[in-house]
Formats: structure tokens, C-alpha cells, sequence
């Protein structure tokens, strides 16, 4: 089973890999891993603010309480004007053991319209191996929010995606090896001959065949 901070080093992974300034924030009582980047799309620049942090389980109530810490965090730090031409997008997440069916709920619901922004929650339960967020579309902007999801979706993968790809980073034989099966019982002298058959046991102080 994956741990946060073994999912958390994947997302910081990720939010390198798409060019943000990576760095960590406390935010409330967790210190937090925050990337800061823009990119264009089509004649807008959108500002994204990627934020997580562990805690053991996610409640609606902590999820809410993050994202708008984070929110804060990203108003403070995020380079550009909010309006027509540019969008200031915070993608939020909690990462837990366990998350509860409220916070799953927040998570997936789909987001009001904001002006020159947008908010999206994620919860990720290592256990269940899920990750809850609203990763559908929007008749308004729909070049933004697919830009938005394709951003959530890549740094917030499924638990399993990232626990294959750690597999796929460990030195070969890192993993136990099976147990190797029993060697065939060599067939006993008699094999094959007449006469009378031997009782279905060996004589003492030998292993019954098969074993």
C-alpha cells in the first residue's frame, strides 16, 4: 500500500515535470506541496496553483478548510491579472488513508462558474485506491476546463499508477522472490517391475513421497 509521502513525491514529480516552481508551504497544521506555473490557452494565460498535503483521514470539513487556505496561498502568489485574458485555477488535494463519503461528495461535485478562476477539491483514498474530483466538462470555456482536468488528472494520478511506477524504479530483484517448488520425487526402485508392491509408506526415517 502506497504511503502519502510516497504520493506526494509523485505529485511533486508531476508538477516539475509540467515546468512549475516547486516548493513546500504549511499550510493549517500540514506542510504542503505546492507547485506555481502558467500556461497559455488560446488567447488566455492560465495561472495554476497545484497544492497538496497528507493527513490521515479526509472529512469534508478538513477538505473544505484546505482548499481555502490554499486559495489564499495562491491569491498571495500567483503571478497575473484575473479577468478576460487570464485565469487564476487552484487544484487543491488532501491525501489520506481513508476518505469519507463526504469528502468524496465535495470532491466530485461539479464546481460553480467564477470569474477569472476556478477551484477544484481532490481527495485521494490510498486504501480504496481512488481519487475523487470533478473531472467533468463545461459548456462555458470548455478549452479552460479541459486544460483544468488534463492539469488535475496528470498531478493527482491514481494511487495505482503511481504505485507502478515506483515498481518500475526499484532494482531488478528487489521484490521477494516465490518460492521455488519442490523438486520431483525420484520414482522408487521398484518402478516398473513385477511382483508383489511395496506398503504405500517408506521405511522409517524416510519422508512419504510427494512431501
Amino acid at each position: 500500500m502506497l504511503t502519502p509521502e510516497q504520493y506526494l513525491g509523485a505529485v511533486a514529480e508531476r508538477i516539475q515535470r509540467s515546468g512549475g516552481n516547486l516548493g513546500s508551504v504549511q499550510i493549517g497544521p500540514a506542510t504542503a506541496v505546492a507547485g506555481l506555473f502558467a500556461e497559455s490557452v488560446l488567447l488566455s494565460t492560465m495561472n495554476y496553483c497545484v497544492i497538496a498535503a497528507p493527513v490521515p483521514e479526509v472529512s469534508a470539513a478538513a477538505l473544505y478548510d484546505f482548499t481555502g487556505r490554499a486559495t489564499q496561498y495562491a491569491r498571495a502568489n500567483l503571478v497575473g491579472t484575473r479577468g478576460l485574458t487570464a485565469a487564476s485555477v487552484v487544484i487543491a488535494g488532501l491525501v489520506g488513508q481513508h476518505v469519507h463519503p463526504d469528502a468524496a461528495q465535495a470532491a466530485s461535485a461539479k464546481t460553480s462558474n467564477q470569474f477569472g478562476g476556478e477551484t477544484r477539491m481532490v481527495a485521494v483514498d490510498l486504501t480504496a485506491g481512488q481519487t475523487y474530483a470533478f473531472t467533468g466538462g463545461k459548456v462555458w470555456g470548455a478549452a479552460m476546463h479541459g486544460a483544468i482536468r488534463a492539469k488535475l488528472t496528470f498531478c493527482f494520478p491514481q494511487p495505482a499508477e503511481v504505485y507502478q511506477q515506483l515498481q518500475s524504479q526499484q532494482p531488478p530483484g528487489w521484490q521477494q522472490q516465490p518460492p521455488m517448488a519442490a523438486p520431483p520425487v525420484p520414482p522408487p526402485p521398484y518402478a516398473g517391475q513385477g511382483g508383489p508392491q511395496p506398503p504405500g509408506y517408506p521405511p522409517p526415517g524416510q519422508q512419504p513421497y510427494g512431501y
